[in-house]
């Protein structure tokens, strides 16, 4: 099961190795959920991994080590994400979701896809099929922000998402059937 630990943004990877080296013993798996961002430095473009949940540190581990985990974890003034003073892990069906997009590696990559009027339709990548909303999209900059839910809140996070081309649904073939129930809805750009 995976559990949270929230920490300061921009200190994910500092703690993260502080409890990997001072916490956690075989058996539980301590690790940032990142995801590729690209970005373009003199013409070219460079790929970098940032947190997918800035503040957070996840770590995996059987339900009946949580408890012994949390206690460890105050010792460096830590301490796991808890509802009402009970140690929770996140829900199952979100775990699921978050391994599917970050993989092995607990890495989020690149997607892609095309526009189609107020509408993204995401072809390759983790988010392919997303139809959920785009809070804001930069095409320049190749990212969208989206929402998330994890531990019974959406949280915004930021995706790298390129579009490749923008059409209108007239321009559609009718060979093209998109549901829009396969269809990210662009809220604001």
């Amino acid at each position: 099961m995976w559990y949270v630990i929230q920490t300061l943004k921009g200190q994910e990877n500092k703690v993260a190795a502080e409890v990997i080296r001072d916490v956690a013993d075989d058996g539980e798996d301590v690790f940032v959920l990142k995801y590729e961002k690209e970005y373009r430095i003199k013409g070219n473009w460079i790929k970098d991994l940032n947190p997918f949940f800035p503040g957070y540190i996840f770590v995996d581990m059987e339900e009946s080590r949580a408890e012994f985990f949390g206690q460890r974890l105050r010792k460096i003034r830590h301490k796991l994400l808890d509802v009402d003073g009970v140690i929770t892990a996140i829900r199952p069906e979100e775990q699921d979701y978050l391994m599917r997009l970050g993989g092995e590696e607990h890495i989020v990559r690149h997607s892609e896809g095309f526009r189609v009027d107020d509408y993204i339709v995401i072809t390759a990548g983790p988010f392919k099929g997303y139809n959920g909303e785009i809070r804001k999209l930069d095409r320049h900059h190749r990212k969208a922000t989206i929402l998330i839910p994890l531990s019974g809140q959406d949280i915004e996070v930021e995706i790298n998402l390129e579009i490749v081309e923008s059409r209108t649904f007239q321009e559609l073939g009718s060979e093209e059937k998109i549901d829009r129930l396969h269809m990210a809805k662009v809220v604001t750009d």
